[in-house]
C-alpha cells in the first residue's frame, strides 16, 4: 500500500470520527435521492438548506447479483475526493467523499440541489433482473464536521429493458419542496415530461429529448423554467413517448 493510500486510510478513520460524533445542525433539512437510475448507474443529488462538506455512508449489495470496483465509484463534483473501500466478496462498500481544501460538495449560495456521485455497478456473471442495492447510514457533513443529516435509502439496478412503457405516481405526494418522477421506456424514441398548472399553462420541461429504452428517476424541485419557486396547489405532469401519453397529478404544499 503506498503512502497516498495510508494518508487517505487515516483521513477516513478521523473524518468519520467527527462527523459521528457532533451534533446535529438545528432546522436544517438534507435530502439525497438518485436523480437518474440507469441499467447499472445509480446517480445521487443531494438537496439541503445547509452547505455539504462531506458525505460518508455504507453501500450494500448482493455479490451474487452485482460486482462493484472502487473505480465505479465517481464524483461528479470537481476539486471533491472519494476515497472509497470495496469488499466485493461481502458485497458491503465504505464511502468518504470530501476535499482536502476544504471545497463544498453543495453551497447553497449557488445551488440548493447538486448531482455529486455516480456508483457504477457491473451484473455478476449470468446475472440479467434486479438487484436491491442499500445505502447505509448515510451522513452529511456541514461546516466543521457537523451532522446536517443521516439516514438510509434503497434503490434498484436493473439490467433489463423495461417490458413496457409507463410512468409512475410520483413520491412523495404531498411534496415540499420536491418530489421524484419515476417512468420507464421500452423503446427508444423523443421523450417529454413536463409540469403545467392546472389551467393548463407550462410551468417547466423536466425531459424533451431522445433517450434510450431505460428505468428513469428526475427530481422536480418546485421552480418554474425561470427558476422562481411556484406556488401551493396542484400540478399536472405529461410524459409523451413513442406510442404512449400519460398524465398524473402532484400537489405541492408548503
Amino acid at each position: 500500500m503506498n503512502t497516498n493510500k495510508n494518508i487517505a486510510i487515516g483521513l477516513i478513520i478521523g473524518l468519520s470520527t467527527i462527523f459521528a460524533s457532533e451534533a446535529k445542525i438545528a432546522a436544517k433539512t438534507a435530502n439525497l435521492t438518485d436523480q437518474s437510475l440507469k441499467k447499472s448507474n445509480i446517480n445521487l443529488t443531494v438537496e439541503s438548506d445547509a452547505d455539504i462538506l462531506g458525505v460518508q455512508f455504507d453501500i450494500k449489495y448482493d455479490p451474487s447479483e452485482l460486482s462493484l470496483s472502487e473505480n465505479g465509484i465517481i464524483s461528479k463534483v470537481p476539486g471533491i475526493n472519494i476515497y472509497s473501500s470495496v469488499k466485493e466478496d461481502d458485497g458491503i462498500a465504505r464511502v468518504l467523499m470530501f476535499s482536502m481544501s476544504g471545497d463544498k460538495i453543495l453551497d447553497i449560495n449557488n445551488a440548493r440541489v447538486a448531482d455529486f456521485m455516480e456508483i457504477n455497478f457491473e451484473p455478476a456473471e449470468n446475472f440479467h433482473g434486479t438487484s436491491q442495492v442499500e445505502l447505509i447510514d448515510v451522513i452529511l457533513a456541514g461546516e466543521a464536521g457537523k451532522e446536517v443529516s443521516s439516514f438510509s435509502s434503497t434503490f434498484d439496478v436493473s439490467f433489463v429493458t423495461p417490458k413496457k412503457t409507463s410512468l409512475s405516481e410520483n413520491y412523495p405526494n404531498p411534496f415540499n419542496p420536491s418530489t421524484t418522477i419515476k417512468y420507464e421506456l421500452s423503446k427508444a424514441g423523443m421523450v417529454s415530461v413536463i409540469i403545467y398548472d392546472l389551467k393548463g399553462a407550462e410551468v417547466t420541461a423536466l425531459v424533451n429529448k431522445h433517450q434510450e429504452a431505460d428505468y428513469y428517476n428526475i427530481l422536480w424541485n418546485g421552480l418554474n423554467s425561470n427558476g422562481q419557486a411556484v406556488a401551493s396547489g396542484r400540478y399536472i405532469v405529461k410524459m409523451t413517448a413513442p406510442g404512449f401519453s400519460k398524465t398524473i397529478t402532484m400537489t405541492l404544499l408548503k
